[in-house]
């Protein structure tokens, strides 16, 4: 499937015209939050929501229910829900939980017929799954309705392409409307780099040397990553960058290849130095482990970086930097990733759900969210400069060269039950529990049977 291919290099393109640099985190009921309008100034450019030609207030007195993962778009957008809540007149119940229990609620709810949620946030890797099972609604009729959407207003040709195709990755209708856009870069403790006399590592060699180095001298992990559910998303640039992959182009498990166990080798020799207990670790643990300098090192997606810059949430201001990812023998490939927002295909309110959707992801507020270090696929946002100045010569310069070469993944509707099967292997060899080769080799096995039958069912 070729799109994914198109969707990386459009993605790409788009966004180092926009001058491109990335960031986008963080469970529990909504707290009330007031907003501060005064701290987030209106923008000459970009329209209030006063210029939109709609009622607002048609649903006047419904309630939406939402659900988030914990992240910094999560984060980003809380605080401004009550001035949702007053312009529309709808109420807004909140609930936020962390991402490893996201990623199984969601799915496991719909396929039980109890997810009780209008809205939600979603991955593009998921949609084929949820196109076919049809647990996420077809947007376009809301988008189309101009009783609800003001399209001049709305203006869908101001994200980028990347993004805007992300909303039909599923190939089947259009189900989800970007929200940001991340890419892995590397994140270090400057002054630890500086104390111990190290160089910033351009390739894998040189990023474990590093590792070991700090674990032996210094009384915290060289670095901290994923060895948890979701291990599978970092692990497949550690694949591609030596010449591996999950699947070719039409799906044949390439997951044993030789580049790929090359790969998966310098996981685990990384995986070393990483903080105990690794594999209860995914996104909330290696960002926590930063955050609270209890690691050295990350590896992982460029959304964390404004989080370890804010004073309120980290203890390490003031002493990271950016680095781009790491070179492989078979070049620099990190992983880009989207994440989105969809309205329930059982929800009853789908057109007061879309309002949500239309209201957060107008260019005023992804402005405002973007203020706050999370990154906007819209062209408007990076063409106002409160937006671009926040970020660091090294964040920018970090993100603009591994972008050069970033990839999304392949997904289909069997996606996450295969990674299932690698996640597990993974862990196992982490632990000393089974011999790496072994693993990946019963995983490609499971996964060519997975891949003809789901190809039979086409």
């Amino acid at each position: 499937m070729q799109i994914f291919k198109l969707i990386s290099k459009i993605f790409i393109f788009s966004l180092m015209i926009a001058m491109v640099s990335f960031s986008l985190f963080a469970g529990g009921e909504q707290e009330e939050a007031e907003v501060v309008v005064a701290d987030y100034p209106q923008p000459e450019n970009l329209p209030s929501f006063e210029d939109a030609s709609i009622n607002w207030k048609q649903f006047e007195g419904d309630e939406l229910a939402i659900l988030m993962c914990v992240h910094p778009w999560q984060e980003a957008i809380e605080p401004f829900i009550p001035e949702f809540e007053q312009l529309t007149g709808m109420k807004v119940s909140l609930v936020k939980i962390p991402e490893a229990q996201f990623l199984t609620k969601v799915p496991a709810d719909f396929t039980a017929g109890t997810f009780a949620f209008d809205v939600f946030m979603s991955q593009y890797y998921d949609s084929p799954k949820y196109a076919l099972e049809k647990w996420s609604a077809d947007l376009e009729p809301f988008m189309n309705d101009t009783s609800i959407t003001d399209p001049n207003w709305y203006d869908w040709n101001d994200f980028f392409q990347a993004a805007r195709d992300v909303g039909t990755v599923g190939d089947t209708y259009f189900d989800r409307v970007a929200l940001t856009a991340e890419a892995q870069i590397l994140i270090y403790r400057d002054d630890i780099y500086q104390e111990l006399g190290l160089s910033v590592p351009d390739n894998f060699d040189e990023l474990i040397n590093n590792a070991k180095i700090i674990n032996e001298k210094k009384s915290i992990a060289g670095m901290t990553m994923r060895g948890g559910l979701a291990l599978w998303w970092p692990l497949t640039s550690f694949m591609r960058s030596f010449g591996g992959e999950y699947f070719d182009t039409d799906w044949t498990p390439l997951v044993n290849s030789p580049g790929s166990k090359e790969g998966a080798k310098a996981y685990l020799e990384l995986a070393k130095y990483a903080p105990r207990g690794i594999t209860s670790y995914d996104w909330d643990e290696i960002n926590t482990a930063m955050l609270g300098g209890q690691a050295a090192m990350f590896l992982d997606s460029s959304v964390v970086y404004s989080r370890l810059q804010d004073p309120e949430k980290s203890t390490v201001v003031g002493k990271i930097k950016a680095a781009p990812y790491p070179e492989g023998p078979s070049g620099r490939i990190a992983h880009a990733h989207f994440w989105s927002i969809s309205v329930a295909n059982n929800s009853d309110k789908q057109k007061q759900a879309w309002m949500f959707i239309e209201w957060a992801t107008s260019k005023l507020m992804m402005y405002r969210v973007g203020l706050k270090g999370v990154v906007a696929p819209r062209s408007s946002v990076w063409a106002e400069p409160n937006f671009t100045n926040q970020f660091s010569p090294d964040f920018s310069a970090a993100l603009s060269k591994t972008l050069e070469t970033a990839v999304i993944s392949h997904a289909h509707s069997r996606f996450f039950e295969m990674m299932d099967i690698l996640v597990g292997e993974m862990q196992a060899a982490i632990l000393g529990e089974k011999d790496l080769d072994e693993g990946l080799d019963f995983t490609q096995a499971e996964w060519e049977k997975i891949i003809k039958d789901w190809k039979a069912s086409l």
